[in-house]
């Protein structure tokens, strides 16, 4: 009788250890899928992120090219209003789904490779950021000095081969990263 009680216990305790085991791997199970499917969501929203910066870069630097053709123009002709005006465009470029992405848990189910090239990239857009705004912020001093119109003309041209040169890359680099990853 002893014995039959035992095998008993012991039967329920293995059932009842299997059934805990199962439960918890069931539930890691789905903790993984759930993670598995915010690292996908994320990693479009990186995605959808970079091409609209892509986008709003490109009109940027399409007018500043517009603008960098007239003060050649100008330059040239040496036709310098007294009353230049300095129209040069810029962009808040966003970085709030690589910000959220790099705080979320599931940080580590996204392609290692994907993370690698969009960091890369963020840094890229850093610099362009800090890039322009070193320029705005210079070319605001200058223009508070109220310097000669032909002076101020060749500075806000030399700023904007800068500009554009930096733009251009940043825009290279975008089309690497979408072409990867499409």
């Amino acid at each position: 009788m002893k014995k039959k009680a035992i095998s008993q216990l012991l039967f329920e305790f293995v059932s009842i250890l299997f059934a805990v085991l199962l439960a918890l791997g069931l539930n890691s199970y789905k903790q993984n899928s759930d993670l598995e499917t915010e690292a996908t969501f994320l990693r479009e929203k990186i995605f959808l992120e970079c091409e609209k910066n892509r986008a709003s870069l490109d009109t940027v630097y399409r007018a500043n090219l517009v603008f960098k053709s007239s003060l050649d123009s100008m330059l040239a002709l040496d036709e310098i209003e007294g009353n230049f005006n300095v129209s040069i465009s810029s962009e808040l470029l966003t970085k709030s789904a690589w910000d959220f992405t790099k705080s979320s848990r599931s940080f580590s189910y996204i392609d290692e490779d994907f993370l690698n090239d969009a960091s890369e990239l963020y840094e890229r857009q850093n610099y362009y950021m800090h890039i322009s705004n070193q320029m705005f912020q210079n070319l605001g001093d200058m223009l508070i000095s109220n310097p000669e119109p032909r002076r101020t003309v060749g500075i806000s041209n030399y700023y904007l081969l800068n500009l554009n040169a930096s733009a251009a890359e940043l825009m290279n680099a975008y089309d690497a990263f979408i072409d990867k990853y499409q």
